[in-house]
């Protein structure tokens, strides 16, 4: 087979064994950066986006019990209203709600945990919604949890 290929290579002006050479390498660098190079690249792209993630959760657990008593906006909509918007917002499936007065009961399913956290400082950050009750249950997929809390202005 190898004798085949290079009596057919020899049987080639040395200008068509040049071009073949040529389109050889580029077909070589093609392969290299579309299953190589773009794909590592695409794996450090979500890397470094995930870890920036992590990182505004990690500021927001940490600054969230330092946080002297300036109150934040008090949101004059429904709690509803308020709770689903923000949700929505974060990307986040919610199951149930359960308004009653002043507070209101939210159940979410499957929410990245970190997306959570976010999710809460920012309900509290933006609309004066805190959570006072928080149970979570830890799901198969890693990162992943099931939360019914309790929120109130």
């Amino acid at each position: 087979m190898t004798g085949s290929i290079a009596d057919w290579l020899m049987e080639r002006t040395p200008r068509e064994r040049w071009l073949l050479g040529i389109g050889a390498a580029m077909v070589l660098i093609w392969v290299a950066v579309t299953l190589i190079w773009q794909p590592i690249q695409s794996r450090r792209q979500d890397a470094r986006q995930q870890i920036a993630l992590y990182d505004r959760a990690l500021v927001a657990l940490q600054s969230g019990g330092a946080r002297a008593a300036p109150a934040a906006p008090v949101d004059a909509r429904a709690l509803n209203a308020i709770v689903t918007e923000a949700a929505a917002r974060f990307d986040l499936t919610i199951r149930r709600l359960e308004p009653a007065g002043e507070r209101i009961r939210v159940t979410l399913d499957d929410a990245a945990f970190q997306t959570l956290v976010l999710w809460l400082e920012a309900m509290d950050r933006d609309s004066g919604l805190r959570a006072i009750e928080l149970d979570l249950s830890r799901r198969p997929a890693p990162g992943t949890v099931n939360a019914i809390m309790v929120l109130e202005q």
